[in-house]
């Protein structure tokens, strides 16, 4: 493998964006090399981290923090990309990408943990129909609104 190969392998894996989104990414030198790392990958795998390794420490969680966890955390992240996706705005600074990572990173932390003494319990469950139900509407939302918009450009040619 060449070594422009190589190097835009590793680019991708770090920050998953082509080169005309790297503004998305949080630039830092590694050994005297640029690397793009995602801004809200930065804060969710520390984040998730973070909650696996509080829940072995601590044991399971109140049911107060793990409503919390599960479902107000995730929350900003879900409202961002939710509203920038279905209404085609333009993406957020890092520093929210950041935060909102955060918050991410948080719940599928505590999905994970809360899955490890009570699979597949009903506030995992709920979780994960709240994301896939997010996902969906978002989906078919920004789905309509680029359907609409191709009618537009066909009815006025």
């Amino acid at each position: 493998m060449e070594r422009c190969e190589e190097q835009r392998i590793w680019s991708l894996l770090l920050s998953h964006k082509p080169d005309d989104k790297l503004h998305l990414c949080i630039r830092m030198r590694v050994f005297g090399r640029s690397l793009y790392f995602c801004s809200r990958c930065l804060g969710l795998y520390p984040a998730l981290l973070l909650v696996l390794g509080l829940g072995r420490m601590i044991g399971p969680f109140p049911a107060w923090l793990t409503f919390v966890l599960l479902f107000l955390a995730p929350l900003p992240a879900f409202l961002d990309w939710g509203t920038r996706t279905a209404a085609g705005l333009p993406e957020r600074p890092n520093s929210v990408r950041f935060w909102t990572g955060i918050g991410l990173g948080l719940g599928l932390g505590a999905n994970l943990y809360v899955n490890s003494y009570a699979l597949l319990s009903l506030p995992v469950m709920a979780q994960i129909a709240f994301f896939l139900a997010s996902i969906w509407v978002v989906w078919l939302t920004s789905y309509l609104r680029r359907r609409r918009a191709r009618r537009r450009c066909r009815a006025q040619a």
